[in-house]
């Protein structure tokens, strides 16, 4: 039974794509959200740059790290180009993040050591499961 969630089609307006500064996933295959703050990017991509927002998950060229702290399951998308400025970024709790394409919400979670680790360096986490 093929999973329509890990590999749905994602639209990314061209206007957004062209935002300079905006992580935008540069495919709509293999997308993956960061556990913590829900950013969507390619596996690559976390590879590549690690999280725009959660640099201390450390993610970059660490592959066990990527797919440890990112989740191919995520539930709906929104494209924010300006996070501080828009209620829905408000609403999602990513007004203090970078412009980009976030998941609604993100099933995973990290492991206790790991969750411990951002409590105790007061780092929230956007994701955290119900």
């Amino acid at each position: 039974h093929h999973s329509a969630m890990a590999d749905q089609d994602i639209h990314v307006p061209r206007e957004l794509a062209e935002l300079a500064n905006a992580s935008t996933p540069e495919s709509t295959k293999n997308i993956r959200a960061c556990k913590r703050c829900g950013l969507l990017k390619t596996l690559n991509q976390f590879l590549d740059d690690g999280c725009d927002n959660c640099p201390f998950l450390e993610m970059r060229d660490d592959p066990a790290r990527a797919i440890e702290y990112t989740s191919a399951f995520f539930e709906g998308t929104a494209a924010i180009m300006t996070p501080n400025e828009s209620w829905a970024a408000r609403w999602m709790r990513i007004d203090r993040f970078v412009p980009g394409v976030y998941a609604l919400s993100v099933t995973g979670e990290f492991d206790k050591e790991m969750e411990e680790d951002l409590e105790h360096r007061g780092l929230k986490y956007r994701c955290r499961p119900p």
